[in-house]
């Protein structure tokens, strides 16, 4: 079968099923190494990670459901992110990521087609603020604020026919965010817990062929961390995340866009040498609700490889 023919069938069963949609837009995925604290003057933070998120399962509202023609789709993606203290109270997060691949999988008359695209994804840029520092207990309320830039590929293509945006490695526009995150050991320093909210809006894109907003995202996580040995720690994490509806030309909603989602998150990191570390983590969702018919994350995990260094005297 031609690739062009597999293609426009593909965007025909997309548009058909009362609008089918898929429930992580384009672009990096949210992540990083979990941590989200400022650090002290002239210190620095390298992670670099691999993430495999896999989706399969259709609902409609919070009801999986069956569709044909549909298998699943997926990403294999790397990311690089770095934090330094500029000053005692406030530091720069960036973070860059490529899609190795990015697969949508069709059955187009009982034959398996796949639809797919790579490349970068968003360059992401923020500044954090530690509002509140204490030592004992050790804590920290740190408000952060940023940008997501839109420097990879949002126009890829097979055989000239351009992709669906949520296969698109960049989101294709610039995006805006605010967060606040707040953390606490306490004494013997085995256990303690951390608090995240985190807000993004996007603005709209608009290349002629194509005028779409996407929805505005929330995130809101509570963890609780133990020290299982001295260098093991181990993280379990409640998540929820909250998109609202995409838009396309004159403010029209986009029925299949939106979601409500709550996941579990256990991590876990391994300190060694010299202050390296070791990060395993894994999304899991224990329930899902979307605005009509969309395809689902069922899992996602991600291993990295972490070095704080500190350039001070």
């Amino acid at each position: 079968m031609k690739y062009p023919v597999v293609i426009f069938s593909f965007l025909f069963v997309l548009t058909s099923f009362k609008g089918i949609g898929q429930c992580c837009s384009a672009g990096n995925p949210v992540g990083g190494d979990g941590s989200n604290d400022g650090l002290g003057k002239n210190d620095l933070r390298i992670f670099a990670s691999y993430k495999y998120s896999l989706s399969r399962d259709y609902f409609h509202y919070d009801d999986k459901i069956d569709v044909p023609n549909m298998e699943k789709s997926y990403f294999d993606f790397n990311m690089i992110s770095v934090v330094y203290g500029l000053l005692p109270r406030i530091s720069l997060y960036s973070d860059l990521g490529y899609f190795i691949d990015k697969v949508q999988e069709v059955k187009i008359n009982n034959e398996k087609e796949i639809i797919k695209s790579h490349g970068l994804g968003d360059l992401g840029f923020n500044v954090r603020y530690i509002a509140m520092k204490t030592v004992k207990p050790v804590s920290q309320l740190v408000f952060s604020g940023g940008i997501k830039i839109p420097i990879g590929a949002f126009n890829e293509e097979m055989d000239g026919i351009t992709i669906p945006i949520s296969l698109q490695p960049s989101s294709g526009a610039f995006k805006y965010n605010a967060s606040v995150f707040y953390s606490r050991k306490y004494a013997n320093r085995k256990f303690g817990w951390n608090s995240l909210v985190l807000f993004e809006t996007s603005n709209t894109i608009n290349k002629g062929f194509l005028v779409y907003k996407y929805g505005n995202f929330c995130q809101l996580s509570f963890a609780g961390s133990y020290h299982v040995i001295e260098n093991l720690i181990l993280t379990g994490n409640l998540k929820y995340e909250w998109r609202g509806h995409d838009k396309r030309e004159s403010n029209i909603k986009i029925e299949s866009t939106g979601s409500s989602v709550f996941y579990v998150n256990p991590q876990l990191i391994y300190n060694l040498r010299h202050k390296w570390a070791i990060l395993l983590m894994t999304d899991i969702p224990v329930y899902k609700y979307v605005n009509g018919y969309q395809l689902t994350n069922k899992f996602s995990f991600q291993f990295g490889l972490r070095r704080s260094l500190s350039f001070s005297k």
